[in-house]
């Protein structure tokens, strides 16, 4: 996923078998059990950055 300049990346979190966005800003979203959960976080965080 990416939009103005943020590219999302969905994998599991460090150490763990939760699922978590990671975005080329730096920002992480919270661990899930679903990796559509994750994706969804990370769609929700680009859509925000795109409303500043």
């Amino acid at each position: 996923m990416s939009s103005n300049g943020h590219h999302v990346f969905v994998g599991t979190a460090r150490g763990s078998s939760k699922y978590q966005f990671v975005c080329s800003c730096g920002a992480r979203g919270w661990q899930s059990n679903s990796y559509t959960s994750a994706q969804q976080m990370g769609k929700e965080h680009i859509r925000k950055r795109q409303a500043k």
